[in-house]
């Protein structure tokens, strides 16, 4: 029989020599067929990236000059210039441009404005009466976006002075100004120029990981480029030839690959190339990783297994010993390794195991104890109840020899109050309405005792209502409030009206009293109140905890609304989902 120690030994032998000649096949094959295409992938992802980004700025920029277009300022501007006077003319200039400064805060590429009349007098947020402008207008970055006839489109980056000494680079979005009021009727243009910086620097981040770069307007003008030196060189406009001649995605061409990359809404193209040497680079230091850890791999496989199978078979087999000697029920065994690894850890859990299995046995033994003892305890607490109810009904007894009705009635509601309170604990969470509204009489007999000729309750209760499910406790909170602070506060006689009726499946609930009623600030923060535990009352559940409950159960088929007026009163209007058993 073939030991264990040499049987792992051989296979470790043969693993090792395998691995080795798949992980240098692997390598190979990674590189050719899984490494190429997802760096191009990646290269692909960011190009896609950085033409949303610019096609994001682009919309931002479109909607923040189509704003201004429709805004009453600029429509007055460019109908009711040309029939202004000379200082109208001017104020009107004053107020359209101070209106487009205000407004230049929100984009942070816009450098300036310009206004150009249907005529074709132009006026320049810089300069409002040079014609510094109006001249540049006859330069070709605007002279061909007259001739394409569209509403609105970027221009090629052109350069513009601003003074003597400062020039800017400067690409422009140009947007026809309709009336508003005559639709279709054009009535002159707004220029934003833009500062080129702000494009150039999104597109020098996106293009850091490309040999070449181009961005491109439908009119195949290059608004951007970066052309680097490295071998098989494409000039900008090779390379701009070659992605007019291909859709989007990634294409083979000499010496590397091509991705394009356009976007619908302004017709541009962004064009990247990366070069055959660039992504033998980036994958250099993997093909390196490969090897080194294919080498290592084997060797370490070697030297680290052989003296590994004498640590793993010695544990094994005291563990073996110990297991058997505690399925034969000894749990006074135990195994000690100490090995530093998974077997030591290992040795130690089925330590553990016995160990919790001894405290397992006193632990059952000392909760049956305890289960007996709190059993007899709840069986003697069970006589409290009987002990008040037996209490209360001494004193009814003795009210009656005594000929006290009053106290006889109080008491008697006070008890069918305790008994209702025993079976909030129970299933019935939910009760007919008619039910609840018995124990809120009970309650309302107890405070009418207590604050004798203070108020009356008129009852409107529809017959279809008595029998919908409703909450227990669901009314008594809100006619605690009436009564505690509506009717008490106003040291007059108050009524509370009581009213419940179905209508189209829902239950409506309505708790009305013509008390002192709440100002508008105290209405608004009436549901941020916590519970006032020293109010009076026999249960007091709270607006809060009886809002919670209704949301608990019915969700967003409940709902509780509160109208009150200073002096007049408040009115609480519960609905509920009419429900039947």
């Amino acid at each position: 029989m073939k030991s264990l120690r040499t049987t792992i030994l051989q296979r470790i032998i043969i693993v090792a020599a395998v691995s080795f000649l798949l992980s240098a096949g692997f390598t190979y094959y990674y590189y050719e067929k899984i490494l190429v295409d997802q760096m191009l992938h990646n290269d692909e992802t960011k190009l896609r990236q950085t033409s949303r980004q610019l096609q994001y700025m682009s919309d931002d920029i479109a909607k923040f000059s189509f704003s201004l277009i429709i805004s009453d300022q600029l429509q007055s501007f460019f109908k009711d210039y040309d029939q202004a006077d000379i200082f109208g003319k001017f104020a009107m200039q004053e107020d359209t441009f101070r209106y487009l400064n205000n407004n230049k805060g929100l984009r942070k590429e816009v450098t300036s404005f310009a206004l150009v009349m249907p005529d074709g007098e132009t006026f320049w947020s810089v300069a409002k009466n040079d014609s510094y402008f109006q001249e540049r207008m006859k330069e070709e970055w605007y002279q061909n976006y007259a001739k394409s006839g569209q509403p609105y489109a970027f221009t090629e980056p052109y350069t513009i002075f601003f003074n003597a000494l400062t020039e800017n680079k400067t690409i422009s979005f140009i947007v026809k100004v309709k009336d508003i009021e005559q639709s279709g009727q054009e009535i002159g243009e707004l220029i934003l120029n833009l500062d080129y910086s702000s494009f150039e620097s999104l597109l020098e981040f996106g293009s850091s990981d490309f040999d070449d770069f181009l961005w491109i307007n439908s009119g195949n003008y290059l608004l951007y480029e970066k052309i680097q030196g490295h071998p098989g060189k494409l000039e900008a406009a090779s390379l701009a030839e070659k992605a007019a001649r291909h859709g989007d995605g990634v294409h083979k061409i000499k010496g590397g690959y091509m991705i394009i990359d356009r976007f619908a809404g302004n017709n541009w193209t962004l064009v990247s190339y990366i070069s055959q040497q660039t992504l033998l680079e980036r994958g250099r230091i993997v093909i390196y990783l490969l090897g080194v850890f294919s080498l290592t791999s084997t060797i370490l496989i070697l030297l680290l297994m052989m003296p590994a199978i004498f640590r793993i078979t010695r544990p094994i087999m005291r563990l073996y010993y110990a297991m058997n000697a505690a399925s034969s029920g000894n749990l006074n065994t135990s195994v000690s390794i100490r090995t530093g690894d998974e077997l030591e850890k290992l040795g130690q859990g089925f330590n553990r195991m016995i160990e919790q299995l001894r405290v397992h046995l006193d632990e059952s033994i000392r909760y049956e104890k305890e289960k007996r003892e709190m059993e007899l305890e709840l069986l003697l607490s069970q006589f409290n109840p009987h002990f008040v109810y037996n209490t209360l009904n001494a004193v009814i007894y003795m009210a009656q020899k005594q000929g006290n009705e009053d106290i006889v009635r109080m008491v008697g509601s006070f008890i069918r109050i305790l008994q209702d309170a025993a079976k909030m604990g129970d299933r019935q969470s939910l009760i007919p309405l008619r039910g609840d509204l018995g124990i809120l009489r009970d309650y309302i007999a107890v405070q009418s005792y207590r604050y004798v000729n203070m108020f009356d309750v008129e009852w409107d209760v529809a017959d279809e209502a008595l029998d919908c499910l409703v909450p227990r406790y669901v009314i008594q909170p809100f006619v605690e409030n009436a009564i505690f602070h509506g009717i008490c506060p106003k040291d007059e006689h108050g009524i509370i009206r009581l009213t419940a009726a179905v209508r189209e499946g829902t239950l409506i609930i309505s708790v009305a009293d013509d008390g002192i009623g709440m100002e508008a600030g105290q209405l608004a923060t009436i549901w941020d109140k916590v519970e006032n535990k020293k109010s009076p009352g026999l249960r007091h559940i709270g607006l809060f905890n009886t809002r919670k409950r209704l949301e608990h159960l019915f969700g967003g088929q409940s709902s509780i609304r509160i109208d009150s007026a200073a002096g007049q009163g408040t009115t609480v209007t519960i609905e509920l989902p009419a429900q039947y058993r």
